[in-house]
């Protein structure tokens, strides 16, 4: 009897879950469309995570998936596929890895994850050879206990980019940067910040993040205010919800900073949230962030 209750119970947990998981598929992923899952953390065995595909404009997108908790390998196996050039569901958006290539084997060692691709990886246009690579690093380190990407090409380490004449690190993190815009005029005072832009496509809204290298003496919150108050460019669709009447200060205390407005958009509030955290978060040792509206805090991020 306590068997077939068990039994019971566990084939119950198991219809429970798969219905929540139909209903969200059927709801959420008809016709292909994607949907923002920023406020989706957990469904049965899967979670949120992110890669970054290429847009129109020639810039990595962020996109969220839903990644199924597996082995590090596998889990990062699957991110690798979405971003095949096969890849077609993402309007307009598109992966960057050449269909032929081969991932002869990873290999997840302490906190790095090592990729050995065929030579087809970088059989692509000079133009986005540098693309491919901070496309693979960025998506693989969305996943949980990934640090580190060494990649390699026919089992060598792929230390230059031949089309472009680079040199690259043979570890690779956050510090290559994605999207670069050089603003360099001299070699002095030469700050490098990280800015959430926004990219609507069709209904969707996505996160563009760009890194900056500027000439500049100026507080690096001062430099990411600035920057999302101005358009990035004209010939681009990156937008940012902070324009130049916003009255923004900040103060910083050790590794606490506080966005204070004196007024602030609520249709948009999450989007200028999100901007200015993951800007802050991407370029600052800051551990959390509050915003405070007319002496009252409405909300506030922690670095996850």
């Amino acid at each position: 009897m306590l068997k077939r209750k068990a039994i019971k119970r566990f084939y119950l947990t198991t219809l429970v879950l798969f219905i929540m998981l139909t209903t969200f598929t059927l709801n959420h992923f008809q016709d292909d469309k994607v949907i923002n899952l920023q406020e989706i953390e957990y469904v049965s065995n899967f979670e949120t995570s992110h890669i970054y595909l290429l847009n129109m404009d020639n810039y990595l997108v962020k996109v969220d998936i839903l990644l199924e908790k597996d082995s590090i390998e596998n889990m990062a196996s699957k991110v690798l596929n979405e971003l095949s050039v096969t890849n077609t569901k993402y309007n307009d958006l598109k992966g960057l890895i050449p269909s032929n290539t081969k991932i002869y084997n990873l290999e997840f060692n302490d906190d790095t994850l090592i990729v050995n691709f065929s030579s087809d990886l970088l059989k692509v246009n000079k133009n986005i050879e540098e693309k491919v690579i901070e496309s693979i690093v960025y998506s693989l380190l969305e996943i949980k206990d990934i640090k580190n990407v060494h990649i390699k090409i026919d089992g060598e380490d792929l230390t230059r980019l031949e089309k472009n004449n680079k040199i690259i690190p043979t570890i690779l993190n956050e510090t290559i940067g994605i999207n670069k815009d050089y603003e360099i005029k001299n070699l002095h005072e030469i700050q490098k910040v990280v800015i959430y832009y926004v990219f609507k496509n069709q209904d969707n809204e996505y996160y563009v993040p760009v890194t900056k290298y500027l000439n500049s003496k100026d507080n690096k919150v001062k430099i990411i205010i600035d920057s999302l108050k101005e358009s990035h460019s004209s010939n681009t669709n990156l937008i940012s919800y902070l324009n130049k009447k916003m009255h923004i200060n900040f103060q910083i205390d050790n590794d606490i900073l506080t966005f204070t407005f004196q007024d602030l958009n609520e249709s948009n509030l999450e989007s200028i949230i999100y901007s200015l955290t993951s800007s802050v978060f991407d370029s600052m040792d800051i551990q959390k962030v509050f915003f405070e509206v007319n002496n009252k805090i409405i909300d506030m991020r922690i670095r996850s």
